[in-house]
Order: structure tokens, then C-alpha cells, then sequence
């Protein structure tokens, strides 16, 4: 069985591998470039093989060889629970926070603001999952 399943986690790095060389090639075309041609284009398609290929098989064996749980039931749940909490918590003040704005009299707001905002919230819903995984 482990054997079979070895044989399609190979296929699926080769579809995921072919699949971004058609990503590359096509991202090419359509900027009007050609594709790299000679020593480099073999350099690139061995370090996407050894990239797309060998690196999740090495990340799938060093797991294999904990054959430790790393999360229980009960911290999935909690992880669910505070992700959808976290959520529903940002849309919340995201949008009273759009409200206030809009009645002291905004009627746009800075692009980079929003990211500053967005990056500020991806952070802090990071060290909350942290926490929660702790617990």
C-alpha cells in the first residue's frame, strides 16, 4: 500500500512539475520573450525537477520518520474554532472600522494603508494560530 501510494505522490510532483514549465512557458509567449535556450534551459529544468520534485519527497520522508502526531482531534478543533472566530472578528471591525471612516468624512483611502492594514492582520491571525496550537 505504501508503495502505491509512493507511486502517486510521484505523479502528482511530475503534474505539479510539468504543470509550471507550461506556466513558464506560457507566461513567456505572452510577454514576447523566447525561452532560455542551451546549458541554461537544462539548468533550469534540473533545478525545477530537483525543486518541484525533490524537495516535497525529502519533506514527506523526514515526516514519515517522526511517526508522530503532531496535532490531536481537540487541536483541530481549537484551531478551526479560533480561525473562524478570528475571521468573522475581522470582517467585524474591518467593516465599523470602514463605517467610522466614512462618517468623520473619508471617501478614499490609501492604497498602502490597506496593505499596511492587511499585513498587520495576516500577523496577528499567524501568532494567534501559534497560541492556539500551544494550548
Amino acid at each position: 500500500m505504501r508503495k502505491m501510494k509512493k507511486r502517486y505522490e510521484l505523479l502528482v510532483y511530475i503534474f505539479i512539475t510539468l504543470c509550471c514549465f507550461l506556466g513558464l512557458w506560457l507566461g513567456l509567449k505572452l510577454i514576447g520573450e523566447d525561452l532560455p535556450s542551451g546549458k541554461s534551459l537544462l539548468v533550469l529544468i534540473l533545478v525545477g525537477i530537483a525543486g518541484g520534485i525533490g524537495l516535497p519527497m525529502l519533506v514527506s520522508w523526514l515526516r514519515d520518520r517522526k511517526r508522530q502526531p503532531e496535532m490531536d482531534e481537540r487541536t483541530v478543533r481549537m484551531l478551526k474554532d479560533y480561525l473562524l472566530a478570528a475571521t468573522a472578528g475581522v470582517w467585524l471591525l474591518s467593516g465599523i472600522l470602514l463605517l467610522v471612516l466614512f462618517g468623520i468624512g473619508y471617501e478614499t483611502v490609501e492604497l498602502g494603508l490597506i496593505a499596511v492594514y492587511g499585513i498587520g492582520i495576516v500577523f496577528l491571525m499567524t501568532v494567534g494560530l501559534f497560541v492556539v496550537k500551544r494550548l
